[in-house]
This record gives C-alpha cells, sequence and structure tokens, in this order.
C-alpha cells in the first residue's frame, strides 16, 4: 500500500524541514560572523537545533567540560562509540563534564537511533554548513566523522580527534581540563 500524505501532514513535515534548515542556517551563520580570522569556534557560538526542533545554545553549557561528538548514523564507528559516550555522560557528570552530540544526519533517523540507544545527552542536528561547523570545531579532513571537540570550561576548543574514540582516550584528553 502506497503512504497517503495530505495536505496537512506535507505541511508539517515541510515546516518541520524549514525550522531545523533555519536553526542549521543560525549556528553556521553565527560560526562564521567574526569573519575569516576565526577560524575556530568557540562554544558560546553554537547555535543548532536538537531533536525536538529547539533551538539550543552552546553557552547553556559554559562552566563545564563539553565533549562535543559529531557522528551520524550511517557512520558505522560513530555508531559504535556512543554507547560508551552515554556511559561517560552518567559516570562524569558530577564533575562537570557534559557530552552533546551533533548528527551530520536527518532528524528522523536521529530521533530513532538516539530513542533506540538511550542517547540522554544533548542530541543536535547540523544539516546546513556541516562542513564548515566541523572545521570551526578543528575538523580539516572534508567532513570525516566521528569526530570530538573538547571545549574547557570557558568554551574554548581545546582538544580535538578524529576518528573512533576509546573511552581512555577521552579520558586522557578531558582530564587536563577538570
Amino acid at each position: 500500500m502506497q503512504p497517503v500524505f495530505t495536505g496537512k501532514s506535507v505541511l508539517i513535515y515541510l515546516l518541520g524541514l524549514a525550522g531545523i534548515l533555519a536553526g542549521g542556517y543560525v549556528g553556521v551563520r553565527t560560526l562564521s560572523s567574526d569573519g575569516p580570522s576565526a577560524s575556530l569556534a568557540t562554544l558560546q557560538q553554537l547555535e543548532l537545533p536538537d531533536v525536538d526542533k529547539q533551538l539550543r545554545h552552546g553557552r547553556e553549557w559554559l562552566g563545564k567540560v563539553v565533549i562535543v561528538n559529531h557522528w551520524a548514523t550511517w557512520c558505522a564507528p560513530c555508531r559504535e562509540e556512543i554507547p560508551m559516550l552515554i556511559d561517560y555522560q552518567h559516570q562524569m557528570r558530577d564533575k562537570g563534564i557534559q557530552v552533546v552530540g551533533i548528527a551530520h544526519d536527518l532528524l528522523e533517523a536521529t530521533r530513532i537511533f538516539g530513542d533506540e540507544t538511550g542517547m540522554d545527552y544533548p542530541s543536535l542536528l547540523a544539516i546546513v554548513g556541516a562542513k564548515e561547523l566541523l572545521a570551526s570545531h578543528g575538523n580539516r579532513q572534508s567532513g570525516a566523522l566521528p569526530f570530538t571537540a573538547i571545549f574547557d570550561r570557558e568554551g574554548r576548543l581545546a582538544r580535538a580527534r578524529l576518528g573512533k574514540i576509546s573511552r581512555e582516550e577521552l579520558q586522557a584528553l578531558v582530564a587536563p581540563l577538570l
């Protein structure tokens, strides 16, 4: 049976997609507003929609060490490291650490994967300007994933790591910032 799309369902879908794209545009525009000399972002510049279509601001996590994990549902190494990040968030929350995921993917795929894995840390979406966002977080490898950027308590980019990260590697990168 063919799916039936009513005018109302198409409108709701298009409005949701427009909201996500606008949020992604705001995030990228904000990151690049300081001009070409500002090649690396600060946490305060991060503005992206989450999986609930709410615009989130990096400044809400100031005062914490923030682990920003760039990932996608189609990226096998990304999918493999997320359970470790969920566990790490649970164990390190009281030490002032916050994990934030940035999915380079579609909203519904991101939401379904997050629900299936029990991802309970903020999950943002980078749809427009994803390569520029990655570059501003220190990834110069044409958008390669997974990629982890670690911001200090003042919101400055302190560490970055391309590729699947182990718990031991993550701990070694975070420890000097605690």
